[in-house]
């Protein structure tokens, strides 16, 4: 099973780039991205932790026909460098924003985050609100689930600490660095209280599963109710949840993320 597992994150590590991607330098390192439509507001994607942008071709093309969109790689994908030797929240936010604004993007944005990627996308919310119309969170990581999950004494409350053995084959340096990172982004999302009161959708897999042992299930709920909890941080916002889906609700269930993207852009207009 491990080696099933290692081959497929080989296959989704390769993948690199999406059709048509450009390269730019900016004062932070060389990053790979991909910039489409002309329609603002810009709607901005952030993957998920080992990641590269091909994994938001399930929704992209849809979401460029009534809005421009803009992927990107973190450093240690195809094309992508940093000069930043650390990789905590702060450290990638500040270089999305530098590459942003590197490629001519005018703000305010629509932030979309996967997983730790959503963790990302609401540290930029509350470090930069200004430039920010709205947010979609798929699947985020809460920085607030460690210490509620140890409060209702769960298993596997904290963050990885690091990366196995086999996994340093498969992925670059700068994906460990997030990783050993995870609890300085935490405390850096938990240190600004205020999130701007734009419009924010929230997605959550709720992975129901009557073969789930209850430790399992209690885990679950607590990290789908987090979710509902991070809804709440706007007056403008929507929760949706979505039994079918794995993690990537992106790739399972596409027209419910590009139905978000949608609300969240037609929100931020009125």
């Amino acid at each position: 099973m491990k080696l099933l597992f290692s081959l497929l994150l080989l296959i989704l590590a390769g993948c690199s780039t999406l059709p048509n991607s450009k390269h730019i330098t900016t004062n932070e390192g060389e990053f790979t991205y991909y910039l489409e439509g002309k329609r603002l507001p810009a709607v901005i994607f952030e993957s998920g932790l080992g990641d590269d942008m091909t994994s938001w071709a399930p929704v992209i093309n849809e979401v460029q026909r009534f809005s421009q969109v803009f992927a990107y790689n973190r450093a240690g994908f195809s094309g992508s460098h940093s000069d930043n030797e650390t990789r905590n929240g702060a450290t990638i936010v500040n270089e999305l924003r530098s590459l942003l604004n590197t490629a001519n993007l005018k703000p305010p944005f629509i932030l979309v985050g996967h997983s730790l990627g959503g963790a990302y996308m609401e540290l930029y919310a509350k470090m930069f609100p200004n430039d920010v119309a709205g947010v979609v969170l798929i699947d985020p990581n809460s920085s607030k689930y460690p210490e509620q999950c140890k409060r209702e004494q769960l298993a596997f409350c904290d963050p990885p600490s690091g990366m196995p053995e086999w996994a340093t084959w498969f992925f670059p340096d700068a994906v460990e660095g997030e990783i050993l990172g995870f609890r300085t982004t935490h405390s850096q999302v938990n240190g600004i209280e205020t999130f701007p009161n734009i419009p924010l959708a929230v997605l959550s897999a709720t992975h129901k599963n009557e073969e789930q042992g209850d430790g399992q299930r209690k885990s679950r709920e607590l990290y789908v109710e987090m979710h509902r909890q991070l809804s709440t941080m706007s007056e403008t916002s929507k929760f949706i949840t979505c039994d079918s889906c794995s993690h990537y609700i992106h790739a399972d269930a596409p027209e419910l993320v590009i139905d978000a993207i949608k609300w969240v852009v037609a929100e931020s207009e009125n």
